[in-house]
């Protein structure tokens, strides 16, 4: 295998989607589902004795069918949006490991997620707090701290620490049978220490996220077995997840240079969960 991406990135349009258009669809399916979280959350909250039985497994269908049908409807809304949303992260790991493979400067690319993630910590912090319950937690107390679980740029920001790991062990001398062990097991290493710092530091989709953007790496001289791996990793997850796995296999490898366009999602992903917070709160 050689360092470099089997994506193209050259000038001329191809067919296909562009990177910024991957990053636009990913960021509409992740509003809609932080708005689900939080705006349609909002509204099934105000009915505790409603959203308790929902959620919890011992519930009997007598006790479901007690439940008011426009109290359902708005929960099956909540279900829809949520599993909308389950298209985003694959694209936008997707999108770090490709930025992986093209920066000029992996200290910058890394400073600025590491920046995007701190940011958007306490905003994150206060829509999971505050909606804990669909997350499994039992706190429902809007928090600016809240260890149980940080936030999906953090994972990110993990994943990118392990891919400069892994590139490090590269050889060219993989006819070594020695050089070729150290390659794969330093490797191995990088992926299994950053599973348990993901697991150990409670991110979002923890190492199911990190055991993705490893196959990208792994595989990246073959996209069909980087989207064939990355689905069997997501399985596990949500179904839903595969969906994302469409506009990745479009993924034309074009990259926009712009300056504006660069920083959108750094900004765009704290901005949207506090605005998104700020109004859940008026309703």
């Amino acid at each position: 295998m050689t360092n470099q991406s089997t994506m193209t990135n050259n000038s001329q349009p191809q067919s296909g989607f562009p990177a910024n258009f991957l990053k636009i669809f990913a960021a509409l399916t992740m509003l809609i589902d932080h708005a689900a979280v939080t705006l349609v959350y909002a509204k099934l909250a105000k009915f505790p004795e409603y959203l308790s039985l929902i959620l919890s497994a011992d519930t009997t269908q007598e006790q479901i069918a007690a439940i008011s049908v426009d109290y359902l409807n708005i929960y099956h809304t909540y279900t829809v949006m949520r599993l909308v949303g389950r298209i985003a992260f694959p694209i936008f790991a997707f999108l770090v490991f490709e930025g992986f493979m093209h920066t000029s400067d992996y200290k910058r690319y890394l400073i600025r997620v590491g920046i995007c993630a701190l940011v958007a910590e306490i905003p994150f912090n206060l829509i999971v707090s505050n909606s804990a319950p669909v997350y499994g937690y039992t706190d429902v107390t809007a928090s600016v701290f809240y260890p149980q679980h940080q936030n999906t740029v953090f994972t990110l920001l993990l994943a990118l620490l392990m891919l400069y790991g892994m590139k490090r062990f590269e050889t060219d001398d993989l006819g070594n049978p020695k050089a070729a062990f150290k390659q794969w097991m330093g490797q191995l290493l990088c992926v299994v220490v950053t599973c348990i710092a993901s697991v150990f530091l409670r991110t979002d989709y923890s190492y199911i996220g990190i055991l993705f953007i490893a196959m990208l790496y792994f595989f990246r001289t073959n996209k069909k077995l980087q989207i064939l791996f990355g689905c069997i990793v997501f399985l596990s997850t949500n179904i839903a997840s595969l969906f994302a796995f469409v506009p990745i296999a479009m993924y034309n490898g074009h990259i926009f240079r712009s300056k504006k366009f660069k920083y959108f999602f750094y900004i765009f992903y704290p901005a949207h969960l506090l605005v998104l917070y700020l109004i859940s709160l008026a309703m």
